[in-house]
């Protein structure tokens, strides 16, 4: 096993690594191939060049991970689903796990996990915040693991191009870590590979020509979709309580049924296809105007029929309360 640790930093094909023992090896390679994570060492050496573009954000926000035991050998909530607890400024989520437990991820600002300093802090926290997943955990196993590990740190990369001449390329969180509230990590990454391979079918495996357009072609995508992962949370976290985005997703959902074709949503453009990343960002604003302008065309046609159904009924004597809680009625139904 080798820890990378100095390049030459040149075009040359002959790289210097480091064993464990910090013994030096130079080896010679046809092409370096950079998959090593958030904290890349490749990217490292790849900032230090001219016109390379870098940029890192850690957002506020930490995660804390809990478990949900399971009971008489069963899971202990429907399985079939992603939970979420959404609370406007942090929220939490729970996924199955095959030993039919749950992991519970608690995502808030790092200040709201400094406040609670004791077990017995915790515990009310999460009886007035997340009443029902207490006897989920139980009230000593949420004492005892919420102090096992401390809060971690969520990043956001951004860099390009993604190559160095015909050398080396970088690809999945190396060329793009993103924060985890839209899933498509580790699809992002694998998409790269795919990508790559077409690149240089196109090519002929000519890596002087490859590698500058896998830069190319991916870094737009890339970028969209660290911008949607960020977007993600504040729907997960906030959007979710608001009734008008509920119905906006009703709709999202009818206009797919009968236009499967034309009109797709959003997360199913980012999540169920292969429509380039940022073709979705643009595709789903047009989208959006589009359904906005015609909810608020529907609605104004709505208050134009209630009154005239209101002046019919004053001018027919009927109470025009009746006709006020029609109209309620019908407004409730449709944000139900």
């Amino acid at each position: 096993t080798f820890n990378i640790g100095s390049a030459n930093g040149d075009d040359s094909q002959s790289q210097a690594y480091k064993r464990n023992s910090g013994q030096e090896v130079e080896v010679t390679t046809d092409l370096i191939m950079g998959n090593d994570g958030a904290y890349s060492a490749i990217r490292k050496h790849m900032v230090k060049r001219p016109r390379f573009n870098y940029s890192q954000e850690y957002i506020p926000h930490g995660y804390m991970e809990l478990t949900v035991p399971p009971k008489n050998e069963e899971f202990q909530m429907a399985i079939n689903y992603l939970h979420i607890w959404p609370r406007n400024e942090y929220m939490m989520i729970a996924l199955p796990n095959q030993d039919k437990s749950f992991t519970l991820t608690v995502f808030m600002p790092f200040d709201m996990f400094d406040q609670l300093k004791t077990g017995e802090e915790v515990l009310k926290f999460f009886q007035e915040k997340f009443p029902d997943s207490v006897p989920l955990i139980g009230e000593e196993s949420l004492k005892e693991t919420y102090f096992r590990l401390p809060p971690l740190p969520m990043v956001s990369v951004k860099c390009s191009p993604y190559h160095v001449s015909d050398k080396a390329v970088i690809m999945g969180d190396a060329a793009h870590a993103m924060v985890p509230f839209y899933g498509q990590g580790m699809n992002c990454g694998f998409e790269d590979c795919l990508v790559f391979d077409e690149v240089l079918e196109k090519f002929d495996n000519d890596l002087s020509k490859a590698l500058p357009e896998f830069s190319m072609f991916r870094s737009p995508d890339a970028h969209a979709i660290c911008d949607l992962a960020m977007y993600n949370y504040v729907e997960m976290r906030k959007s979710v309580n608001s009734r008008w985005f509920l119905m906006r997703k009703r709709v999202d959902s009818w206009l797919h049924t009968v236009m499967p074709r034309v009109f797709i949503p959003l997360y199913t453009m980012v999540s169920f296809s292969r429509i380039r990343y940022h073709t979705v960002i643009n595709k789903a604003r047009k989208q959006d105007v589009l359904v906005d302008n015609s909810i608020q065309a529907l609605m104004a046609v709505s208050a134009l029929g209630g009154g005239y159904l209101t002046a019919v009924a004053v001018s027919r004597h009927l109470s025009l309360n009746s006709i006020t809680d029609w109209l309620h009625n019908i407004a409730d139904q449709v944000l139900k």
